[in-house]
């Protein structure tokens, strides 16, 4: 059973990195546009630019801590320590650097000219992944309690 666990925890995380690797050629292009636009443009409002930078640097801070959350979470499950209040920590984690991190860039996506379309193809997997964690951490959470109380009982 914990081989299982171990192998769908490494396929999730491979499929994280994998997301978060495509995000970043895909956006290459995009941001090669955009530097060579911003180049030949005259100044931009340098307060605007400023706050987009900070808000795309939250984002990323975001997916890195769900990232690592996650792999924490991992390594908490190979030692045997499944159902723990600290797994809960790291699941909520997860699912809410996620959850920042795509309502940010979608709404980034959206204001700079992208359909909603385009926002929805691009980023509703990862959106529905981080709603995902946070349903499997109540859950945890849930049980735990249930534990509890269970332990209390005479």
């Amino acid at each position: 059973m914990k081989k299982r666990m171990n192998f769908f925890c490494v396929l999730m995380l491979l499929l994280m990195a994998i997301q978060v690797v495509m995000t970043f050629v895909m956006g290459s292009d995009a941001f090669m546009e955009g530097w060579e636009k911003g180049r030949d443009a005259a100044p931009a409002n340098t307060w605007i630019a400023l706050f987009e930078f900070f808000i795309c640097m939250f984002a990323i801070v975001a997916a890195i801590v769900s990232f690592v959350s996650f792999i924490r979470f991992i390594l908490n499950v190979n030692r045997n320590n499944v159902f723990v209040w600290q797994n809960v920590l790291l699941l909520r984690l997860t699912g809410v650097g996620l959850l920042v991190m795509t309502l940010i860039v979608s709404a980034d996506e959206y204001f700079a000219g992208a359909t909603l379309t385009d926002v929805y193809d691009a980023y509703f997997g990862i959106l529905i992944f981080s709603v995902f964690n946070l349903i499997v951490a109540e859950a945890f959470a849930i049980g735990l309690k249930l534990q509890e109380e269970q332990d209390l009982t005479i």
